[in-house]
This record gives structure tokens, sequence and C-alpha cells, in this order.
């Protein structure tokens, strides 16, 4: 007789044992992770995360929003780069992040809160994306649980996805697996069995894949066109209309910040600077050989959950190959084109400026995609019966060599795990200068002293930050203008930065008086590494000694006021410089003032009967020029500049 207990247990037991204990200890290692590593009292605190790109988005951030609240979806701001267009080229890959802080700072939620919530759905919804692609794609429950599996050990445990949420970079490493859905979806929907609903879903998720990052548009491009065309023969006539339909909705909905961008594209300055992986990187990702942080983006290259899929994905390829699997040629296309942009397309034309090794994000997740399907096949106790007595010693010693590899996963991505000297080091050195820490934290104590002392000082001259994180933070903390931020803003403007991803620069030596003069810096913000150059100065420079316990301050001994030609009393404020106790320089009616020309800038007098008008000011080594403001007749005594409409 059979006992009902020993059956009920043993039926318990199978269902842990099948894809759906998988599925529970997947997603309970996932919460367990995300909890670690973003904590939600730092999530619902009162600052954003204090990562450096994580600066950068959120300064973004508060200027758009107030921008937003005068009805201005980029604006004109005088307080960062002696004035840039805010909104206008750097933060196409803040536009969904800042939408979504948007509506939820509407409804009341902090817009800190707002800003690192975006971060924690992110993280959630990760292995869901790349599980959604797999059902997508028809494979089995169990290949479907591999995939959201590696889902998880790639946010966790994949360096360059790491390095992209944990400094800041969040748009592109939500962009990476959102992209990996739509591109799964629209092979659905053009395929012998679409999804009800599907093309709905491609209305939604693809224009938000491009308001998430704008180099989406690299990682889908390809892909998309090449199965539609593909397939364009096979399609009826409503099945065109349905793809230029997203194709044209795409468009329109990304219309609002896209518009101004092309029309301003003189404003544009290119940078091949990060992230341009040749193909040797591919050895020495596979070897995890760390080489140039401005192109891995990390002090220790952590590649083996990607290296796992991509091999897994091969093996999925190969099976499909000889079942003459209906997917093939799409996945693998996909595959190939997404490891050529990352690892080939610095060597390419207009590919350079997207920053290719990006790419190896979603290539990795496109990867775990295919590679559900190998590892449920074949990590099973049936394959390791099928392996001959004489090998299993050489895999169970393979096995042992690549635990090594296992452990340094988890030691650099786990605080407290790697408590050897080196590991010591580079966790308390080198992951606080180039990314805050494996655990997402607020803003340091040493930020905010620094912004306490900024605050205390007059306010009579532009702070110079070295730290470009600092100076974002400095922008929104303390509405104080900066020189510094972000180095590749990809926008003339950012000449004005004297650390702008200079190597050398003459400005350094002979050339350090003129730059203070013409951009009027009254203080300057050194850290590590030291440029001698600059701070044996003493002649220009008066220490101010050490600010937040590591930032040393100077105070410059001659600024040299907001006015290069004549005198004015001038009041900053986002889209608007509001001048008085105007005297425009000697035989002239012009006044000369060191913020920069703006095309939209237009001049309201104060004084009846005065009119005054915006002229751009050449000035040498900035090619975006200055202001003059012209009377007409004469100058007026007070006027204001603001950004037209």
């Amino acid at each position: 007789m059979t006992d009902p207990s020993a059956a009920a247990a043993s039926t318990r037991w199978a269902w842990l044992r099948g894809h759906r204990g998988m599925f529970v200890g997947f997603a309970a290692v996932h919460a367990a992770l995300v909890l670690n590593s973003i904590p939600l009292r730092v999530v619902f605190g009162a600052q954003p995360f204090g990562g450096p790109d994580y600066q950068t988005h959120f300064q973004h951030t508060h200027t758009l929003t107030r921008a937003l609240a005068e009805g201005r979806l980029w604006v004109y701001d005088p307080m960062m780069l002696a004035g840039y267009p805010a909104g206008l080229f750097f933060d196409v890959d803040n536009k969904a992040h800042f939408l979504f802080c948007t509506v939820l700072h509407r409804l009341g939620v902090p817009l800190a809160t707002a800003f690192n919530l975006f971060t924690l759905v992110s993280a959630i919804a990760m292995p869901i994306s790349l599980w959604l692609a797999a059902r997508l794609f028809g494979v089995s429950a169990k290949a479907q649980a591999w995939t959201f599996g590696l889902g998880v050990l790639l946010w966790h445990f994949e360096s360059l996805i790491r390095f992209f949420w944990g400094g800041g970079m969040i748009s592109f490493a939500t962009a990476s697996h959102l992209c990996v859905l739509v591109l799964a979806l629209f092979w659905r929907q053009l395929g012998a069995s679409p999804v009800r609903g599907g093309w709905v879903a491609l209305l939604v998720l693809l224009p938000l894949a491009l308001l998430t990052h704008v180099w989406s548009f690299a990682a889908l491009a390809g892909p998309m066109i090449g199965l539609y065309l593909a397939r364009a023969r096979g399609l009826a006539l409503a099945g065109h209309a349905r793809v230029w339909a997203l194709a044209a909705l795409t468009v329109a909905v990304n219309s609002y910040w896209l518009w101004p961008a092309l029309t301003h594209m003189e404003l544009m300055a290119p940078s091949h600077k990060l992230g341009q992986a040749t193909p040797d990187f591919f050895f020495y990702d596979l070897l995890e050989v760390f080489v140039d942080p401005l192109t891995t983006g990390f002090v220790r290259q952590r590649t083996l959950v990607r290296t796992v899929a991509v091999l897994a994905a091969i093996g999925t390829l190969v099976a499909w190959r000889r079942a003459r699997a209906p997917a093939l040629r799409f996945a693998g296309g996909t595959l190939l084109w997404l490891f050529g942009l990352s690892y080939v397309g610095a060597l390419l034309p207009l590919v350079p400026a997207t920053e290719p090794y990006r790419f190896a994000a979603p290539m990795a997740c496109w990867a775990a995609v295919l590679a559900g399907p190998w590892l449920a096949d074949n990590l099973t106790r049936k394959t390791w019966s099928q392996v001959p007595a004489s090998l299993r010693g050489l895999a169970i010693g393979l096995l042992v060599l690549l635990a090594p590899r296992v452990y340094a996963q988890l030691a650099t991505f786990l605080p407290g795990v790697d408590v050897s000297p080196m590991g010591f080091l580079q966790s308390a050195v080198l992951e606080e200068q180039f990314f805050p820490s494996m655990r997402l934290r607020p803003i340091s104590d040493d930020f905010q002293e620094v912004a306490q002392w900024v605050r205390a000082q007059p306010d009579d001259g532009r702070i110079l930050v070295h730290y470009w994180a600092l100076g974002e933070y400095l922008r929104w903390a303390t509405d104080r203008p900066i020189l510094g931020g972000f180095p590749d803003r990809r926008t003339i403007h950012e000449q004005a930065n004297l650390f702008h991803w200079t190597d050398s620069d003459e400005r350094y030596g002979d050339g350090l008086e003129r730059y203070l003069q013409t951009f009027n810096v009254a203080y300057v913000l050194m850290s590590v590494p030291h440029i001698p150059a600059i701070e044996r100065r003493l002649d220009l420079l008066e220490p101010r000694g050490i600010v937040g316990g590591r930032y040393r301050a100077y105070r410059v001994r001659r600024p040299s006021g907001y006015a290069a030609r004549g005198s004015a009393e001038v009041k900053a404020g986002l889209g608007r410089l509001a001048v008085t106790a105007a005297k425009p320089a000697p035989g002239t009616e012009e006044l000369v003032l060191r913020f920069h020309w703006l095309a939209e800038l237009r001049c309201r007098s104060g004084v009846p009967n005065v009119d005054c008008r915006v002229e751009r000011e050449p000035v040498e080594g900035d090619e975006t020029g200055f202001i003059r403001v012209v009377g007409a007749p004469t100058l007026p005594a007070e006027f204001v500049l603001e950004q037209g409409r």
C-alpha cells in the first residue's frame, strides 16, 4: 500500500526541485542581494544616492524640475560652466529617469526619494525582463528559470552592469535589459504566433527604451531593421503598417527632446574618450584582465557570469541550428550585432560617439536569454551520468580551478567578503574614488562639509572644482556658480572647465591667470591627483586650508568680476540674468558679461524708451563666446536677459 503522507512529501520536494523551486530560490537570492546593495533606509532617506554619476543625474533632475515648473523643457543655466543649455544634449541618458521623478514628485514623493526609487525598480525588473524575453522565445519553463537566475547574477556580479548602476549610470543599466525585452517581443510579433496585446506593449516599450537612454537606438536598430527586411515579403499590409506606426510613434514620443537637440547641433562637441574597446579587449574580458578604466570603467574586471552566459548561448544556438529553430537567425544575429558594437564599434565611423563598450551589457543580457535552454538541458544529473568515468575527475578538477574566480565575483561585490589586504585597499581607496561603494549610500559627509563651507563664502565669483562629482553636487546643493562637473558633457560650453579631459593644458601654466580672470573664478577646490602647476601658483591663489577632510581650498587673490567690459551687478537664475547698475565700456554703449552667449537670449530693458539687444562676444579659447549687450540708443542701467521660448 502507498503512504499518502510520503507521496505528498515527495510531491513537495519535486516542486522545489523543479522550475518553480528554481524561480523561488533565485527570487529570494535577488531580493536579499537587492536589499543588501540598495538599502531601503537610503532609498527613502532625505538624500539622493551618493555615487558620482548619480550626482550628475540628480543635478539634471533638480535643475530641470525647476525649469519644468516654468514651462521649459530645457533651460539656459548660468550657474554651470558660465552658462550652458541644461536638458539639451547631456541628459539624453536621463529622460525616462527624469519623467519618472517628475510624476512621483507631483504625487507628493520627495524628489530625492523618487530619484532613488528608479534604481530600485530597475533592479527588481532586471531578471523579470529577461524571463519575459525567454518566454517570448517559447523555451521550456526550466530554461526560463535559468535565464531568470542569470539575470540575477548579471545584475549583482557582472562588473560592467554593476559599474553602471553602482556608480550612477542607471539609465543604461535599465536600457540593457529593457532592450532585450523589446527585441524578443518584436521578433515574436513578426513571427507566425504573435502574442495578444504584443503590438500595444511594443508601442509602450520601444519609445520607453529610447527615453531611457538614447543609445538604445544603436542596440535595437540593427536587429529590428534586419528582422523587418527579412520578413517584409511575408508581411501583410497591416503588418507593414504596424511596424511603421511603431517607428513613427517612437520618434513622436521622443521628439520633445530630439528636435531641440537636432536644431542646436552647432553646440555639440562629439567625444571619443570613453568606452573605446578594440577586439583585444574581448580576450582581456575573457581572462578578467584589467587594462583601462576609461574603457571598461572598473578597477577590477569580473566577467565570469557574462562569459558563462555567452558560452551557454552559443551552445543553445548550435542546438537550435541542428533543430532548425525559427529563432536561430535572429537570436544569433542579434548576439553578433551586440558583440560587434562592443568590441569592434570603436574602429567604425560614428559608432565611437556611443562609447561602444557599453553594449557588452545588453549583449550579456541577450546571451542570458539564449543561455537558458542549454543550461536547462545540460546541468542535470542525467548529463553528469553520461560523462565517462575517466573524465569526471578532470571535470571536477576544472571546477575546483574555477572556484577562485567564483570567489572573486562574490568578494568584489559583497561588502565584507574580501578580507585580503589588497582587497581592503581597493575597496577603501580605489572604489571610493571611482565609484562610491558596493552598497549604495547617501551623500558623503565630506561633500556636505564642502557645501557648508561654500555657502559661508562671499558670492562674488565662480567656484572651480577639480573633482567632477563634487562639482555636480555643489551645483544643486548650494546654487552657487560652478566651473566643473562631468568632464565629457558633449557640448562646446565644457571648454570653460579647466579640468575638461586635458592631459596637458597651457592654462595650467602661463595661461592660468588669464583663465581665472576670463571666467571670474573666485575659489578653487582641488582633490587628488595633485596638479602642482596650479597649486604652486600662490601669486594667484591664497590657500584656505583643507575642506571636508580631503579637498584643498584656495581663494583667488584678484577676482575679476562678471563684467569683462563696463561694469554691472548681476544676479543669475535659471533662464535669466538680472543686471543692475550697468555702465557701458568707455566710449561705447556696450557691456560684456562673462557668461556664455546663447542665441535664444533676449534683452528686456528696465528703462523707458531705451532698448537693448544681445550679441556674441568672441573669447579666446572658448568657442561659445560671451554675452555683449548693446544699448539702443544708450545702454539701460537695468535690464534682464531672458531665454526666449
